[in-house]
C-alpha cells in the first residue's frame, strides 16, 4: 500500500484531470457543429481556468512523502470533489444540448467547488504531520 501522501497527490491531479477533459468536451462539441462555439467557450473557459488553478494550487501546497496527511483528509476533501465532478457533469451536457440553465448552474458549481477543494487542500497541507 503506498503512503497516504501519494494517494493525496494523486487525487490532487486526478480531480483537475477530470475537470480539464469535461471542459473540452464541450470545444470538442463546437468543433463537431452540435453547439455554437460561444457556448462552447461558455462552458469550456471556467472549467479549464479552475482546473489549472487547482492544479497549480496542489502543487504549491504539497509538501512531498516527508510528511503524511490526517486520518480527517478525504472527509475535508469530499465536498469540493462533489461540486467539482457536477460541474464536470454539467461541462459533458452542455456539450451535447444548449440548455440556459446550464451554465449558470456549471458556473456555480464550479466556484464552490474551487473553494471547497483548495480550502481543503490547504487545511489538509497544513495539518500533515
Amino acid at each position: 500500500m503506498p503512503p497516504a501522501s501519494r494517494i493525496l497527490r494523486l487525487l490532487a491531479f486526478a480531480v483537475p484531470a477530470a475537470l480539464t477533459l469535461a471542459g473540452v468536451q464541450p470545444v470538442m462539441g463546437a468543433a463537431t457543429g452540435s453547439i455554437g462555439p460561444g457556448w462552447a467557450a461558455e462552458l469550456a473557459a471556467p472549467a479549464i481556468i479552475a482546473a489549472s488553478f487547482l492544479f497549480l494550487a496542489a502543487r504549491r501546497l504539497d509538501r512531498g512523502d516527508l510528511v503524511q496527511p490526517p486520518w480527517y483528509s478525504a472527509w475535508l476533501l469530499f465536498p469540493g470533489a462533489f461540486f467539482l465532478a457536477g460541474a464536470a457533469s454539467m461541462c459533458i451536457i452542455g456539450a451535447l444540448v444548449d440548455f440556459p440553465t446550464i451554465a449558470p448552474t456549471m458556473w456555480a458549481l464550479v466556484a464552490v467547488g474551487t473553494l471547497a477543494w483548495t480550502g481543503a487542500i490547504a487545511i489538509v497541507g497544513r495539518a500533515s504531520r
